[in-house]
């Protein structure tokens, strides 16, 4: 009951002729409004309770669904985009980004920077392009050559020259090294 707006009549009463009858219209009066208020909250509650619910079986019906597709973005040498496209799976890779891979890795695992940081994130690069096989030959290899004891004393700047596929299974990699030590 909204104390701004007075008492709220619910329907016609008629007169009460005992004294019983202006007792219980007394009571009405007074609880009548209270009841028919909480039967009002108690609907808009379980409303909102059916909405919650409707809304959760929504949710958890589109996470099911599972809507998400990776795309791959092909970028030219000035780093524009030439392909967008949904990314196909068993999709082969073309021989330039075999070539730009592999010159890639090869760049990582030569070069020595003045910096170990840069280093470092280099040859992290290096084993993300290996399976574990190959991670255990570069690591062996990194044992055998040790290529961080030259941080700092020496510099080693790799340009590869050429990527060429030499068989149908194997690329013939080129390249240059220059050395630049204190």
């Amino acid at each position: 009951m909204n104390p701004l707006k007075g008492s709220a009549r619910y329907g016609a009463t008629p007169q009460p002729e005992t004294p019983y009858q202006r007792a219980g219209q007394a009571w009405d009066e007074r609880m009548g409004a209270a009841r028919v208020q909480a039967a009002n909250w108690r609907l808009m509650a379980l409303s909102l309770l059916a909405l919650s619910g409707g809304l959760s079986a929504g949710l958890v019906g589109l996470a099911l669904r599972g809507g998400v597709t990776p795309w791959v973005v092909e970028v030219d040498r000035l780093g524009e985009p030439r392909v967008v496209a949904p990314a196909v799976q068993g999709a082969r890779a073309t021989d330039p980004m075999i070539a730009w891979t592999l010159a890639r890795f090869i760049t990582d695992v030569r070069a020595v920077s003045t910096d170990p940081v840069v280093m470092r994130q280099a040859w992290l690069r290096a084993y993300d392009f290996t399976d574990a096989d190959g991670a255990a030959a570069l690591s062996d290899y990194a044992r055998r050559n040790d290529p961080f004891a030259q941080v700092g004393r020496a510099q080693v700047v790799v340009t590869v020259s050429s990527v060429v596929r030499a068989t149908p299974s194997s690329f013939r990699v080129a390249w240059g090294e220059q050395r630049y030590a204190d």
